[in-house]
């Protein structure tokens, strides 16, 4: 089972605000993993993104001045895609906290789908029938656009 945060902006008494709805999957970011940078500049994490480059430079700066040895540079480079990976779903919160999201609801389901529809059959009102104007029979003895004085 999978837990997903519900993130909205606006004014959450408009219906359409529902379809800015952003659903965040609570687990390990894959993703962010193996595609780190590629992966902040997606979600628009411009401060993630920066210091992740500053990490890789003072990586890189600290291996250049032979401070260590070229061999835990793999290493240190798992440790912190392990570690981007490991907040991707805080990063990712984070930014839309930023830009004006608030969280909404956590829904609890297997799939994304199932979660979409957990929420939003709580979220939406229930969907009001539109009560359709009977047709009224047609009396016989009506003739014309008005009925007769006895009608």
């Amino acid at each position: 089972m999978g837990i997903y945060t519900v993130h909205m902006k606006g004014n959450l008494e408009e219906p359409s605000v529902a379809e800015r709805a952003v659903f965040v999957h609570e687990r390990f970011g894959w993703a962010a993993f193996f595609f780190g940078p590629i992966w902040l500049i997606w979600h628009r994490a411009w401060f993630a993104l920066t210091i992740w480059l500053f990490v890789q430079i003072a990586l890189a700066f600290t291996i250049h001045l032979t401070l260590l040895h070229p061999a835990a540079q793999s290493g240190l480079e798992f440790l912190l895609a392990l570690a981007l990976g490991l907040e991707a779903t805080s990063i990712r919160t984070y930014v839309l906290r930023r830009r004006g999201f608030k969280l909404i609801d956590v829904v609890h389901e297997r799939h994304i789908r199932d979660a979409e529809k957990s929420f939003f059959s709580r979220w939406m009102p229930p969907a009001r029938e539109t009560i359709s104007p009977s047709i009224q029979a047609v009396r016989p003895d009506l003739v014309g656009l008005f009925p007769s004085a006895g009608a």
